[in-house]
């Protein structure tokens, strides 16, 4: 590929970079997108073994027409489109009822009420109000503005016009077991909602309660991408191209030029040199001011941070199979909406042990239950899977330091097993495994088998994502940005980096945006609980 100029040139084409990239060609702006791998979408991914389509590593999209990219880049008219079951979640247990987990929260509360207690009915009908609020008041349109300290959004959310602002700051800290507390849940609905979110390797001892109630909601709300994960990145590449942005795969980036203290381009590892007034980077902090600037050319601060930026302690383990049938569930005779659900978790129904799961996977052991959850997602979106069969996809949080080499067909079998003890009917025809060493082998800023591009502890969350000095896109260098995953608000294919990025590049440009604020964002500016 040839040198070139351009006004913006983005270091990966993941989610974010896409998103950055399809806003700012829609502004007029020269976009030059890089890609290291063969194709676009990073954790967007979707493979096909004849006629199975397998969605390796994002599935479960959170937010999907919430972001304000599905809008803006007119994501609908490009070919995406999100399906919502009605039956979320399940639990099956061999010797319990199941739980079930709606869209409607009053079928949960009816399921529960049936299954389980109306006492435990009316307090997920509490807690469920409770989390919405938070969600659609304050954290979803905290999600596509930039950070504020602390101090600044607590003082605006005490000084706000509406009062779930206060009752938030009083639970913000709390650890989701804490918050938990506050409902006075019985087991399996505790375990259940608590399960929603340390799915994710996130941990139920860390004061996360103010992202706590987002995940609950939202994956109590969440869809699958018609065609599989990879149609969304496909709508966003277009959404480039069609806009006037460039898109250059395997091109891996070196370096960052930097000329009398400014980013000033890049050079990729074939020497390809593309300069530009600015330099945009949606990678991680360790290749962002350790890789790409030698140390004397940055501020200390900023390799100092990039040296203390911490991974995940766990990683996911999949297995991807091609099914006969769709599987039956034990405890489905009584609910057949078990078989409906979009995941299905197995041998879920008590706190201790998603705690005990957790404290051995953060001693770095493979724990004793595999606490692992399926989806089938061609039972939604037949063309995932050739007529007449299944896609299936098993996943389980585990350790990244393990032979995996060495075990991974004998660990898949076993969780196989595990699968087939809860549906007896199941019958895998093929499979191919996906150990956490094959998630960092494929997508360099995946480090540690890496889903969130950096752990979400206090100290990397929030403002602090990836440090003070970065975490609103800017940084303490002149014509370098940052926002990707590890940038606030993080990572899971939400739209907030890469949307926030384009926001802030283009005001600094002084080029009009083409696109207006989202209406959940100006409601909650009307109600003073953004700071920003």
């Amino acid at each position: 590929m040839k040198n070139r100029s351009c006004d913006v040139v983005i270091i990966g084409a993941g989610p974010n970079g896409l998103m950055c990239a399809g806003y700012l060609a829609k502004t007029g702006l020269d976009v030059v997108l890089l890609e290291a791998r063969h194709e676009c979408g990073g954790g967007l991914d979707t493979l096909e073994f004849a006629g199975f389509r397998h969605n390796p590593h994002a599935i479960y999209h959170m937010m999907a027409e919430i972001m304000p990219a599905f809008h803006d880049l007119e994501l609908a008219e490009r070919g995406v489109k999100f399906i919502y079951p009605e039956v979320q979640a399940a639990y099956v247990n061999k010797d319990s009822k199941p739980l079930v987990f709606y869209r409607d929260p009053q079928k949960t509360a009816g399921h529960i009420a049936k299954y389980f207690s109306s006492g435990d009915a009316e307090k997920f009908l509490k807690m469920y109000g409770d989390f919405a609020e938070y969600s659609e008041k304050i954290l979803i349109p905290c999600t596509y503005v930039p950070a504020v300290p602390p101090v600044e959004q607590v003082q605006a959310l005490e000084a706000a016009r509406d009062d779930v602002g206060r009752r938030f700051c009083r639970v913000a800290e709390l650890t989701p077991l804490e918050m938990l507390e506050i409902y006075g849940l019985s087991e399996p609905v505790k375990a259940g909602i608590l399960n929603l979110f340390a799915m994710w390797g996130l941990s139920p001892f860390e004061a996360l309660g103010y992202i706590f109630p987002l995940y609950v909601y939202r994956m109590t709300n969440a869809a699958l991408c018609a065609g599989g994960s990879h149609r969304l990145s496909s709508g966003m590449h277009k959404a480039v191209l069609e806009a006037g942005g460039e898109i250059r795969d395997m091109s891996q980036v070196a370096r960052v030029i930097m000329k009398n203290g400014k980013a000033s381009g890049v050079v990729t590892t074939d020497g390809v040199e593309i300069t530009a007034n600015a330099v945009v980077s949606t990678v991680d902090p360790e290749q962002n001011f350790l890789k790409f600037f030698k140390e004397d050319e940055i501020p200390g601060d900023l390799v100092y941070a990039a040296k203390q930026w911490q991974w995940e302690e766990t990683s996911l383990f999949g297995v991807h199979a091609g099914l006969r049938q769709p599987p039956r569930y034990v405890g489905s005779d009584e609910c057949p909406d078990v078989n409906q659900a979009m995941i299905v978790f197995l041998g879920v129904n008590d706190t201790e042990a998603i705690l005990d799961h957790d404290s051995q996977l953060h001693d770095g052991m493979l724990p004793d239950s595999l606490q692992g959850h399926v989806t089938c997602a061609s039972l939604f979106d037949p063309i995932q899977a050739p007529d007449g069969f299944v896609s299936g996809r098993w996943e389980s949080l585990v350790p990244f330091d393990a032979d995996w080499d060495s075990i991974k067909d004998d660990y898949a079998k076993q969780c196989l097993d595990e699968w087939k003890s809860y549906a007896p009917n199941l019958e895998v025809m093929d499979a191919f495994v996906y150990p956490p060493t094959y998630i960092e082998k494929k997508i360099l800023n995946m480090v540690r088998g890496s889903i969130k591009q950096g752990a979400y502890i206090p100290l990397q969350m929030g403002y602090f994502r990836p440090n003070d000095s970065c975490s609103q896109v800017r940084t303490p260098i002149e014509g370098f940005y940052v926002c990707g995953a590890s940038v606030y608000p993080g990572g899971m294919i939400i739209g907030g980096p890469g949307y926030i990025g384009a926001n802030i590049i283009a005001e600094d440009f002084g080029v009009a945006k083409a696109w207006g604020e989202p209406e959940i964002v100006s409601r909650a500016r009307e109600r003073g609980l953004i700071a920003f």
